[in-house]
């Protein structure tokens, strides 16, 4: 079966998605993975909790693709309709799957006798089913494949569990029954404290209609992602053609390019600093241990994250960073001066090789004429010194001047590790 033709639509199941209690992350990823098996995207939708939007719902994804990925729906509670709502939309009967109980008792470590009704709700599957072994958790992944030859694939909404099941059940026979092609090659580069207009400027001839590769660019968090995209007949041939275009858009973003695909700029800095054996301290007001929060998330972090001081208050500047209290009165807690002592402060307290505070005003009060909300300071001290730095992050709402604040200390951080 050839993918030239074949196109997936993506459907998201639950009221928690609909009301906006959950952000969906599925969708994006599952995009995402399928983007290199040369699958066209034909649509996207999401729907509640209710038996007559999903039926609705399924039978418009199936009138504009091949193959339709839906997500959530699988649990044991009587909210939980995907099954069902799938057997109405072709007309069949609901089968007791027997395997998938004895696959659920296995990851319970119980046995199926004492597994309750709501377990054989989720054992319960539109006839005709192809099981899908769930590893991550207990609902099963179903394969249901229509009468005109149209694939259906369900799996649970947790992020953990769809990830496993789409990158060891789904996309294998994806990508055996849908061969592509066209081969494509893609490469992803991050680049941060350059402009996205600048970075559009570099990479112009790049960005035609029609070129190959195609080149794009998106922006979140003041990181910057270049993204290039080859087709070619053959894998060697996409690769070939990715090359010296994949050095063209490096040297664009040669002064704030950290990293590639899956860095994130946390990662990148952790990488650098274990990297040249470096350790870091960080004293933080605005941010209040966001910073230091991001640094954590990257597994290894502990090697090289000594300390972090949530220091909001003036007292707690003195105490902790030995600020000088006359500098303080002299140029208030939002200052490059208070910023230096903080850092100075932190870094002979834990003793480490680098040392970065943040202070700024993040709103929505606070703000004068001269200090205006968004208005932050930076302090990195190593061995070398303290250097400060001044930014603005005007117009931003009080988590916004927070989260920009942290990734420019993240990249404060990153460049005095790799000096």
């Amino acid at each position: 079966m050839s993918s030239t033709r074949a196109r997936v639509s993506l459907l998201s199941i639950g009221d928690e998605l609909l009301l906006g209690e959950i952000v969906d992350t599925n969708q994006p990823y599952i995009a995402q993975q399928l983007l290199p098996l040369g699958l066209t995207m034909a649509g996207s939708e999401t729907v509640g909790d209710e038996m007559d939007d999903i039926v609705a719902a399924f039978k418009r994804a199936l009138s504009r693709a091949d193959i339709v990925i839906a997500t959530g729906g699988l649990g044991p509670t009587d909210d939980d309709l995907t099954f069902e709502a799938v057997a109405r939309t072709f007309g069949v009967e609901l089968q007791f799957y027997p395997e998938v109980m004895e696959q659920m008792a296995a990851r319970l470590k119980r046995s199926v006798e004492s597994l309750g009704g709501s377990n054989l709700k989720q054992a319960t599957l539109p006839k005709g089913s192809r099981v899908l072994k769930n590893d991550w958790g207990t609902a099963p992944g179903v394969h249901f494949a229509t009468p005109e030859n149209k694939h259906i694939f369900l799996m649970p909404g947790v992020p953990r569990e769809m990830k496993g099941l789409l990158g060891e059940r789904i996309i294998p026979w994806l990508r055996e029954h849908f061969p592509c092609d066209t081969c494509i090659a893609i490469k992803k580069l991050h680049a941060f404290g350059i402009p996205e207009s600048i970075i559009g400027e570099r990479c112009k001839p790049m960005m035609q209609a029609g070129h190959n590769p195609n080149v794009g660019t998106r922006v979140s968090g003041g990181v910057c992602t270049v993204r290039l995209v080859a087709h070619a007949a053959t894998v060697s041939e996409a690769a070939a053609l990715l090359a010296p275009c994949e050095a063209r858009v490096r040297e664009a973003l040669k002064e704030g390019l950290f990293g590639e695909d899956e860095d994130s700029l946390q990662s990148a800095t952790v990488r650098a600093l274990v990297e040249r054996k470096k350790t870091v301290a960080m004293a933080e007001s605005c941010t209040a241990g966001l910073v230091a929060s991001l640094l954590a998330e990257v597994p290894g972090a502990s090697a090289v994250l000594i300390e972090g001081a949530v220091t909001y208050a003036n007292e707690a500047k003195i105490r902790t960073c030995k600020v000088r209290p006359e500098t303080l009165a002299a140029r208030g807690a939002v200052s490059a001066q208070t910023a230096a002592e903080m850092a100075a402060g932190i870094r002979e307290r834990a003793g480490t090789d680098i040392a970065l505070s943040v202070t700024g005003i993040a709103g929505p009060d606070g703000g004068t004429a001269e200090k205006p909300v968004g208005l932050v300071f930076y302090g990195i001290a190593t061995g070398a010194g303290v250097e400060t730095l001044e930014r603005k992050f005007l117009g931003l709402d009080r988590n916004l001047v927070r989260e920009r604040a942290a990734m420019q200390g993240l990249d404060l951080i990153r460049r005095a590790a790799l000096r």
